[in-house]
């Protein structure tokens, strides 16, 4: 069991971390969670008609992203700079940085669209916060526990007593490090979590700590760039919890689902052509993260990693962005087995796949 303090702090400050439209207003409203839908996609003719759209005639769409500009977005930026946007008639406008209540503001209509992760949505679902997930960004939850390699930790259960550093209890790290340890059958009594901020690289390069919980596209590069060999238990290979994706209102979705599913194509397109074309990718994100360029090795690792964590058999089988129900459920499972919610949520009101496998 987890203990009650532990529980408010994930509670409080989850929604600060972690891992987003149109042709008018449709009348039906779709089947959140399903794959069925009464709505007429747009088609590849009216998409090349809004391309000829001038900026005065698009729709004016906000996409909050969150944190700082990073290579990590590059789907976004591709999507922008690619015209995937403006083809679906939309000028979208990314709004970056901390944003207290995203995912209220989002639910609320406050913001349009915007990026969560799956346990977020589940979290603020169970608040009665009517958010819906529409289509995955990371198919994997990317975040590791990172340990060095000469302490030959490759088990869950080895960490028993074991010091973990992470970032502070909240957030994707920490409910990362939960997940582990409930997949191991333990809980934080068996092992010494240590507040450490974002000092991941340094706690474990100087040997301050036994582990730290970092992201499998960040920490684990940036270590081995200084020489430090690393082992890695990725959350995913034990409790793969639904990670980032797009997010809207329940009420925009209801109003106006040809522009969901117009921000949702774009989006998957500009992430495909992220896979396809990395080198590309990186260069047109260096107009939003111009910092990248100092460091250009490490910042291609960051995208390279992160394309592996874009992608997954799913994605083979019903297209980029794609959530396994199988997640869904896991996810809510998971999250109410260390109290963060105390009852069920109706999962086919959570998300929907039916825009994913419409861009394909």
């Amino acid at each position: 069991m987890f203990t009650k303090s532990s529980k408010v702090w994930v509670l409080l400050l989850l929604f600060l971390q972690l891992v987003v439209v149109g042709c008018g207003a449709g009348n039906s409203t779709p089947t959140i969670g399903s794959t069925s839908a009464n709505i007429t996609p747009t088609t590849s003719s009216e998409s090349n008609q809004n391309s000829q759209n001038t900026s005065s005639n698009l729709k004016q769409v906000t996409l909050a992203l969150g944190y700082i500009p990073t290579v990590q977005f590059a789907p976004y930026y591709v999507a922008q700079e690619k015209g995937f946007y403006k083809e679906e008639g939309l000028n979208v406008k990314f709004n970056h940085g901390i944003i207290s209540d995203l995912i209220k503001m989002v639910g609320t209509g406050k913001i349009p669209y915007g990026v969560a992760s799956g346990d977020e949505v589940l979290v603020a679902r169970s608040q009665g916060v009517p958010v819906v997930y529409l289509g995955a960004y990371f198919q994997k939850y990317p975040v590791v526990l990172i340990t060095r390699s000469e302490d030959h930790i490759t088990d869950i259960k080895q960490l028993k007593g074991k010091v973990i550093g992470v970032p502070g209890q909240f957030g994707a790290t920490y409910t990362g490090l939960l997940a582990l340890l409930h997949s191991a059958n333990m809980n934080e009594k068996d092992v010494k979590i240590r507040s450490i901020g974002f000092t991941q690289v340094q706690a474990l390069e100087r040997k301050q700590v036994d582990a730290v919980m970092g992201y499998a596209n960040n920490e684990p590069i940036q270590l081995r760039h200084l020489g430090v060999k690393v082992n890695t238990i990725p959350v995913w290979e034990h409790l793969n919890l639904v990670s980032n994706g797009l997010i809207t209102s329940q009420d925009k979705l209801s109003s106006d689902p040809q522009e969901a599913a117009a921000v949702v194509r774009a989006t998957m397109k500009g992430l495909q052509y992220t896979i396809d074309h990395p080198e590309e990718a990186f260069q047109i994100s260096l107009k939003y993260v111009p910092e990248a360029a100092q460091d250009k090795e490490i910042q291609m690792e960051v995208l390279k990693s992160s394309i592996e964590l874009w992608q997954s058999q799913a994605t083979k089988e019903h297209g980029l962005g794609y959530t396994d129900p199988n997640m869904w459920k896991t996810t809510l499972d998971f999250l109410k087995s260390i109290g963060l919610i105390k009852h069920d949520v109706d999962l086919s009101k959570v998300y929907t796949n039916q825009f994913v496998e419409r861009s394909r």
